[in-house]
């Protein structure tokens, strides 16, 4: 009999594990409330981190592939003040193996999952979970627009990738709580007709205000924005206007970068259009008491995004977790128990580094940081031999995914 598993959402973690999850014990179907080419957050774009193409390079090298060609290289980390002038520069061959990339949201989704058209039910959404007598699951599921529900019984596991907000954690495990850094963040598409001398990265500071920029291979530059704020506190109406936003990052500045100064007037004039978010992280959990629901991604983890890392540990968890299916299935160990054990062995630590070192490498963005002196503690040998462990120590080798596996009992 085979192992029937149900994916819940087919963003980033859940497309790849839809597409690269396939062996002969699984049946597997995805569920995904959009569209097939509705692309949620197709309006922006975003840069994955080197340890998530190594990941992909290992467990499923066409996914790697697939995603270079639709993206351009991120190369370095590199900080500016408000004037220009340069804080830091780490070029990412200094700490990784190979480059990150800049990619659009629209492109991601198409790319991770194009191996999966067969399993994906767009249209369809999570409504809900019922226990069997078996301990198997009913997963209810709702159509849309029509709103038609139908039964998916006898599933054996139930994998939530459908975000920090995720229902089936909520409904299994309780809604997790949140701890807030204090940052407020707005992410936006600039179209300047190629004017603006922007490429690569850059981050601009003007005290704790930072600015991120980068082009995409549309031509667009992605523009993403940080403003402190109260931990506890919501985005402040003034930090909405665009009169605010027009000199936020150059405010106090006597001669601007010429190339933030151009991209402040571009951006903030779409103020009006901006979703804006707590910077924020939640406790991390891999799967629920029963070993039947797995949680992958934000849901399990959402962290602060200030080192790109959101999008990056989704692919990371799902590279992990094919490869411990494979593992376990060659070990004629392929069971719900075994496979929610051995994530956790795996993802703990190192998603605990990674929550660990996103939070800290926060603290440029906080009142009162100092930008200057934070960002050159960033250009020091400690915070480079924590990228290159950030961007190296994949743990997706075999002896380490057998190490996973060991001694996971089936309860």
């Amino acid at each position: 009999m085979k192992m029937r598993i149900v994916v819940v959402g087919a963003g980033v973690a859940g497309g790849i594990i839809a597409s690269a999850l396939r062996l002969p014990g699984i049946e597997l179907i995805c569920l995904e409330a959009s569209g097939e080419d509705d692309h949620v957050h197709a309006g922006n774009g975003l840069n994955i981190g080197p340890n998530a193409l190594r990941a992909l390079d290992i467990t499923m090298p066409e996914v790697g592939a697939a995603l270079r060609e639709v993206s351009l290289p991120w190369r370095r980390w590199i900080a500016r003040a408000a004037d220009g002038a340069e804080i830091y520069c780490t070029p990412l061959a200094e700490v990784a193996d190979r480059m990150g990339i800049r990619i659009r949201w629209s492109e991601l989704y198409r790319a991770v999952r194009a191996g999966a058209r067969d399993r994906i039910r767009f249209h369809t959404s999570f409504a809900g979970m019922q226990r069997q007598d078996d301990g198997r699951c009913k997963i209810v599921t709702r159509r849309g627009p029509d709103g038609v529900t139908a039964i998916l019984d006898d599933v054996d596991l139930v994998i939530a990738c459908d975000g920090r907000y995720s229902a089936l954690r909520a409904e299994h495990c309780g809604t997790p709580v949140p701890r807030h850094l204090g940052v407020t963040n707005f992410r936006a598409l600039v179209d300047d007709g190629g004017a603006i001398e922007v490429d690569d990265m850059e981050q601009w500071y003007n005290g704790p205000r930072r600015l991120i920029a980068f082009r995409l291979p549309d031509g667009l530059i992605y523009v993403s924005g940080n403003l402190p704020i109260a931990p506890e506190g919501g985005t402040p109406e003034q930090y909405k206007n665009p009169a605010f936003l027009r000199t936020a990052y150059t405010d106090g500045c006597a001669r601007p970068d010429p190339r933030l100064d151009a991209l402040s007037a571009v951006f903030s004039a779409q103020a009006s259009t901006f979703h804006w978010a707590r910077a924020q992280e939640i406790p991390a959990r891999f799967h629920d008491v029963s070993r039947r629901v797995l949680y992958v991604g934000d849901a399990a983890h959402a962290m602060c995004p200030t080192i790109g890392q959101g999008a990056t540990q989704a692919i990371e968890d799902a590279a992990s977790l094919v490869a411990l299916a494979r593992e376990a299935d060659a070990q004629r160990r392929l069971d719900p128990a075994v496979l929610c054990g051995a994530f956790a062995n795996l993802r703990a630590k190192r998603v605990g580094f990674v929550k660990e070192l996103s939070w800290d490498a926060s603290d440029t963005l906080l009142f009162g940081a100092d930008p200057i002196a934070g960002n050159l503690e960033k250009a020091g040998p400690a915070f480079k031999e924590k990228l290159r462990e950030l961007y190296n120590d994949v743990p997706l080798g075999r002896d380490r995914i057998r190490a996973a596996l060991a001694h996971i009992s089936v309860h």
